[in-house]
């Protein structure tokens, strides 16, 4: 019936689908969280609330509405997850709208209906920060020579970096994850180290190896890299470095190595999706039944930390 009486309102170049997805969203509570780019920023979480004609509102979890007046016309990106009725799968799902209304006594943000909802799975440009029970054990050495799937690249011996699951400086080591490509956040010494091999430019063999309890079974990758970008980090004193995927190396296959396509490594690409599905789970469990008050470190808790 919602549905109906929405659809007489809705505006007919207005995707039925978008509205659709929005209010499956509401009646399941849906979480949504603000994306902030690189993922540097304070995460932002909402329980999709109600569903109206011209927008979508939101209640906060963990943060208060108080001094964000200032939202008002902004345009912010959410993601939110959903779980199909018809075989129980979740779905995660990205969109960009304007904030039309911000009321602090409600408690709620109202939200511009989107354009348009993406579905994200696997995609490219999907990075996430893994949490430390998912951390692969990450080797990066220097790359000579093959520029192209028929000639064989030569790895240097000596490795600019190589540590495990349970370093220390994993964390702050791996800074997120995609399909295409990974950053890395380095102690200014360790690049001066290196810094030759790690020009814009140069490519790198890495290696990345996933196992341990939190995997039925292990995964490999061995990945010929490009470093796409270096600049210093906001805090910490660090180089932090972008690294894109080029070749996929191939056991007992020819040729050896793959061009990577535009979405990315398959494999670490569903590895991603199910990183992220799973975190979404989580905090849906910790946020869901939450009083929209502040909650101590919720509003600095990143996906990255440990639960």
């Amino acid at each position: 019936m919602l549905r109906k009486l929405i659809s007489l309102f809705r505006p007919k170049e207005l995707s039925t689908h978008v509205c659709d997805l929005l209010e499956d969203a509401v009646a399941q509570r849906a979480i949504f969280r603000i994306e902030s780019g690189d993922g540097s920023e304070p995460r932002r979480y909402f329980v999709a609330c109600d569903a109206t004609p011209s927008g979508i509102a939101l209640e906060p979890r963990g943060l208060r509405l108080e001094n964000a007046a200032h939202w008002h016309g902004q345009r912010f990106t959410f993601r939110f997850i959903l779980c199909s009725r018809d075989c129980g799968r979740t779905q995660l799902f990205e969109f960009s709208t304007r904030v039309a209304t911000v009321d602090a006594g409600a408690d709620r943000v109202i939200l511009h209906l989107p354009d348009a909802v993406k579905k994200l799975e696997r995609r490219q440009n999907v990075r996430i920060a893994l949490q430390i029970r998912h951390m692969p054990r990450i080797g990066i050495w220097p790359v000579c020579g093959g520029s192209s799937t028929s000639v064989t690249p030569r790895i240097m011996s000596r490795p600019i970096l190589d540590i495990g699951p349970d370093h220390s400086g994993i964390m702050l080591t791996m800074r997120n994850l995609s399909s295409g490509g990974l950053r890395l956040s380095l102690k200014k010494a360790d690049f001066a180290a290196h810094e030759v091999n790690l020009e814009a430019g140069r490519r790198l063999l890495v290696e990345l190896c996933f196992s341990g309890k939190a995997f039925p079974e292990s995964h490999l990758f061995r990945i010929i890299s490009c470093v796409r970008n270096v600049v210093p980090a906001q805090t910490g004193g660090r180089m932090e470095v972008g690294v894109q995927f080029l070749a996929l190396h191939r056991e007992d296959q020819k040729p050896a190595w793959k061009n990577v396509e535009h979405g990315g490594v398959d494999g670490i690409g569903r590895l991603v999706h199910q990183f992220q599905v799973e975190y979404y789970k989580e905090i849906k469990q910790r946020l869901d039944h939450m009083p929209g008050g502040p909650h101590p470190g919720l509003a600095t808790r990143r996906e990255g930390s440990s639960s």
